[in-house]
């Protein structure tokens, strides 16, 4: 799922939700007691199809599409913290109260649940609790929808954003025949191993150290004065500063040799 259609299906889904609640409060000013009573039913209907809404999906990617659960739940997971106390705001101040009552009031009759008396009853969220939920909630979603905690914790290695922008660059293998075409990396030959023993022989170098620099696939003198110094310090065994001190000498000797 690309990262900007996960982040839309997260801002909908509380949309939908809150929206719904919304339209059912409206309805609700100036009705008398019965086309009350029938509201609440279908306020309850709404919040269990609410509850429904945000299960489904997970259920039909899990058996449609299961090797995007876990990114799905966290795009739902997200867009839910962050866009559902946006909604809620919103979705109140529509309805004619403004939204700053959530945080001096909380949410009158805004949960159905269970009374004492085993009836479905509406439950209060004082603003002690409502306010820091709802900021929790954007912390929450904020957090699990950067990029950097979907690519670890998704099961995909990048986002598919990412992958494209791979694919549509050049690479560099690309960009050094673009800039040097027809020139071919130098090849190992018997007569370029001989050169390269014949400059280590004349810089001085001992002859296990020689036969370990050309055993360990340097075969050129390109390649030698193109390894670094630590490189060179670990294949052959010596210190840095000997295989700096060996390398520099190389290099003149390429260089420079014919002057």
């Amino acid at each position: 799922m690309r990262y900007a259609h996960g982040i839309m299906f997260g801002a909908m889904l509380p949309g939908v939700i809150f929206l719904g609640s919304m339209v059912i409060s409206v309805t609700g000013y100036g009705a008398d007691a019965v086309v009350l009573a029938a509201l609440w039913d279908i306020y309850v209907i709404w919040f269990l199809t609410s509850i429904a809404l945000l299960i489904l999906p997970l259920v039909l990617v899990y058996f449609v599409r299961r090797d995007m659960f876990k990114e799905f739940i966290i795009f739902e997971a997200g867009g839910m913290g962050i866009f559902a106390p946006l909604w809620l705001a919103l979705t109140t101040d529509m309805s004619g109260v403004s939204f700053t009552t959530l945080f001096t009031q909380g949410v009158v009759g805004g949960i159905v649940g269970f009374g004492p008396s085993g009836t479905i009853e509406p439950i209060d969220v004082s603003n002690i609790v409502l306010v820091p939920l709802l900021a929790a909630s954007v912390i929450f979603g904020v957090y699990i929808l950067r990029p950097s905690f979907l690519a670890r914790y998704s099961g995909r290695t990048e986002l598919p954003e990412l992958t494209a922008l791979k694919k549509s660059a050049t690479s560099p293998e690309e960009e050094l025949d673009a800039e040097m075409p027809g020139v071919a990396p130098p090849v190992a030959t018997p007569d370029t191993v001989a050169d390269l023993r014949d400059l280590l022989v004349e810089l001085s170098t001992p002859e296990p150290t020689i036969t370990v620099i050309l055993s360990s696939g340097i075969a050129t003198v390109p390649d030698l004065v193109s390894t670094s110094a630590e490189q060179l310090a670990s294949i052959a065994g010596m210190d840095r500063r000997s295989a700096e001190a060996l390398l520099i000498a190389a290099q003149k000797k390429l260089w420079f040799g014919d002057i």
